[in-house]
């Protein structure tokens, strides 16, 4: 990778690199018929008080989107590594425990995982290794799960591919931005008027270009948020109070 290397290719390189990472590390697991996701659930929920946690903040913890964790979820759960059981008095918040099976399953596939992670480090030359640690984490910190929906503001939104095709369908300009496709009841966004066909186009006086953009808007947000939407053609400001996290 050159140090002049344009940013695609440098983004382009670094995803090369993580598939080589990722296949690696399921190779690694594979013995033990384990895949990645499903050893970091494992290996999440022993790190945890009482070898338990929240469904919503595991997939916090791991990165993922409450859909793609519940089918992960559903497959530990019939393999008898997991166990999920529903909150009293909260019938939307779910608890998920590692079973003894799933324990023993973890600490056996544990040294091949850790011992393939060391090799492949190896690999980055001089004390590249050390050197990474920083910016990588910065890097991850910039990303958040991605699941159409920014948490905070009670919406749910369509890509700005899908945003460009729905508003040329009905005759209206291109424009960047994502677009709102459904409006929580009684969340921050109903309450500052944001309506279903809303086209978020700033969000904290920068470009929404993506879902991510908007996410990234809301998390670094403090208690306040003003988003830029245009209504059809219309232009119009509106101010978000926004949830607690």
């Amino acid at each position: 990778m050159s140090s002049s290397a344009s940013p695609t290719e440098l983004v382009d390189d670094v995803v090369s690199v993580a598939a080589h990472l990722e296949s690696e590390l399921e190779e690694a697991l594979a013995e033990h018929r384990l895949s990645r996701p499903s050893y970091l659930v494992l290996d999440a929920l022993q790190g945890a008080d009482g070898h338990r946690l929240g469904q919503r903040e595991l997939a916090e913890r791991l990165r993922r989107t409450a859909g793609t964790l519940s089918i992960r979820l559903g497959r530990l759960e019939r393999a008898w590594l997991i166990e999920r059981e529903p909150v009293a008095g909260d019938r939307r918040s779910v608890t998920v425990m590692l079973t003894e099976r799933g324990e023993r399953l973890l600490e056996a596939a544990r040294p091949a995982y850790l011992e393939r992670a060391r090799r492949l480090l190896q690999g980055v030359p001089g004390d590249g290794a050390r050197v990474l640690a920083e910016p990588v984490a910065g890097w991850l910190a910039f990303f958040a799960p991605d699941e159409g929906v920014a948490p905070r503001l009670g919406v749910a939104v369509a890509t700005a591919a899908v945003a460009k095709r729905m508003r040329a369908a009905v005759g209206l300009a291109d424009e960047p931005g994502v677009l709102v496709m459904r409006v929580k009841r009684d969340s921050p966004a109903q309450t500052a008027g944001l309506t279903r066909g809303d086209l978020i186009t700033t969000a904290g006086g920068s470009p929404v270009r993506s879902i991510g953009d908007l996410e990234r808007a809301v998390r670094m947000a403090d208690g306040a948020l003003a988003l830029d939407v245009l209504r059809g053609a219309d232009p119009r400001r509106v101010e978000v109070t926004l949830a607690d996290r």
